[in-house]
């Protein structure tokens, strides 16, 4: 048995053992509700982490160490989002704290996770963009383009650990759903949007305080707008709503920063490790789809609908979570060959030297869609080997 299959193993049992523990303890101990994708999402992340670091330890690439070092560290995530059903009241961590569960939620399952998501695309597209940079000087320039959109999206978070309480649409709600309380009360029956409009005063908030008064057509228009969510728990929605934005937005950047990949890809075609372009067009459709799912949920008027589409899309993210795994597993597999350890010793020694690696997929595409004798270039070099054949050439 070859060293690969030795260290799949290995991360099989490791995560197979993590799926057990994690099941186990969803049986025997006090926990929120956890859904079926979200289950899938977690252990699919498990499964990441575990590739990822072990790819950072079987890299010969020094500079690709660093970019699998935060893939694994992006889905490390997973063993805190699986410790957080257990946080809050009436569970086992934290029981005592009424907001437990939602500090966690805000400060490790999205601002964590939207930070380290953008950090691991920036660094790789600013590790391609310069090559020549010291790892440090690469840090630098990720954190600070990721800082400075993490510090314009989440600081409302970082000043006021409850400032999703304190947003322009639920400081509305809760003056909407007191005058429906006293409009019921006084009526004896529950008042219609126009009817809430005409008895409610509407005010600009700023901080948590009144800086305006709504009047006219701006109350009825907002009170109209707002009227859904005074059902049931459809309040929720508005709650979540900064924290899908901030998603949106690091997501976006993400997809920006990898635009910006594939763009000097397709100007200078620079050799780049095995697997890197797929693994990145892969982030593309993820990052693609945490925007859709957040764009359709942040539109949602109730509750369920919103759980609903969050629920959809996880399943979807998982689809996409796979084929990256799938890819991290033929890096992995890459660089532990013979083959692989020289393509990519070459690739850090003299990249200009060594032709662009060319997988099973690439051949595929190469041979479906293209011929030959019209397209030249490094992506496209023949080996002269049968055309399933990986090559190395210098």
């Amino acid at each position: 048995m070859d060293r690969f299959h030795i260290t799949a193993r290995k991360i099989f049992w490791s995560w197979i053992a993590f799926v057990a523990t994690f099941t186990g303890a969803l049986w025997v101990l006090p926990h929120a509700e956890v859904e079926p994708p979200v289950f899938t999402n977690i252990i699919t992340q498990a499964l990441l982490f575990l590739i990822a670091l072990a790819i950072v330890r079987k890299e010969s690439h020094s500079k690709n160490k660093f970019v699998f070092a935060n893939f694994a560290l992006l889905f490390s995530l997973s063993f805190a989002a699986a410790v957080g059903p257990f946080v809050g009241q009436n569970y086992v961590l934290f029981a005592d704290y009424s907001f437990a569960r939602h500090y966690f939620n805000t400060y490790v399952m999205f601002g964590a996770y939207g930070f380290l998501l953008a950090l691991s695309i920036v660094f790789l597209t600013v590790d391609a963009l310069f090559r020549e940079f010291k790892t440090v000087q690469k840090y630098l320039i990720a954190f600070s383009v990721v800082g400075m959109f993490f510090g314009l999206y989440f600081h409302g978070f970082l000043l006021n650990p409850k400032y999703a309480y304190i947003t322009q649409d639920v400081l509305d709600w809760k003056t909407m759903d007191n005058a429906a309380a006293a409009y019921s009360e006084k009526n004896g029956v529950y008042p219609n949007a126009e009817q809430l409009a005409a008895s409610t005063k509407m005010y600009v908030w700023e901080s948590g305080y009144a800086v305006a008064t709504l009047h006219g057509e701006a109350r009825d228009a907002r009170v109209a707008e707002l009227y859904p969510y005074l059902h049931g728990d459809n309040y929720k929605v508005l709650l979540s709503k900064p924290l899908m934005s901030y998603m949106i937005s690091m997501s976006v950047i993400g997809i920006g920063f990898i635009l910006l990949f594939f763009g000097y890809q397709y100007m200078k075609d620079p050799p780049q490790g095995a697997y890197i372009e797929k693994m990145m067009f892969l982030f593309l459709l993820f990052c693609s789809m945490e925007v859709l799912h957040g764009w359709s949920a942040n539109k949602a008027l109730e509750w369920q609908s919103f759980s609903e589409i969050l629920g959809v899309g996880q399943y979807a993210s998982v689809g996409v979570l796979l084929l990256i795994a799938v890819f991290f597993a033929l890096r992995l597999r890459f660089i532990m060959s013979v083959k692989g350890e020289f393509y990519e010793q070459e690739l850090e020694q003299s990249p200009t030297a060594v032709t662009r690696w060319r997988d099973a997929l690439d051949t595929i595409v190469v041979e479906s869609f293209f011929n030959r004798k019209v397209v030249h270039g490094r992506l496209f070099a023949s080996s002269g080997r049968k055309p399933n054949d990986s090559h190395i050439t210098r």
